[in-house]
């Protein structure tokens, strides 16, 4: 598994800032409708949640310029 700095930073109780908003990262599990932070190849991207999908492993977005992302490239946040 691939180690992405956003996430590690939120991981590590850390604020980000992304698109100008402040996160840090919240408790539970993501479920449709929660902020999230993914990280992959492009950096971080802030997105909600649509469809939490445990079968295949994968979160997808509301936004159609988004793709499904992993679960473990995922972070649930809210304002810091």
């Amino acid at each position: 598994m691939r180690a992405y700095e956003t996430l590690n930073k939120l991981r590590r109780g850390e604020v980000i800032d992304i698109e100008g908003i402040k996160l840090k990262m919240d408790d539970g599990d993501i479920k449709p409708g929660d902020l999230y932070v993914a990280e992959r190849n492009s950096g971080p991207k802030l997105l909600t949640a649509k469809k939490v999908d445990l079968q295949v492993g994968c979160i997808f977005p509301t936004t159609w310029d988004a793709y499904a992302f992993d679960l473990y490239e995922c972070v649930k946040v809210c304002e810091a």
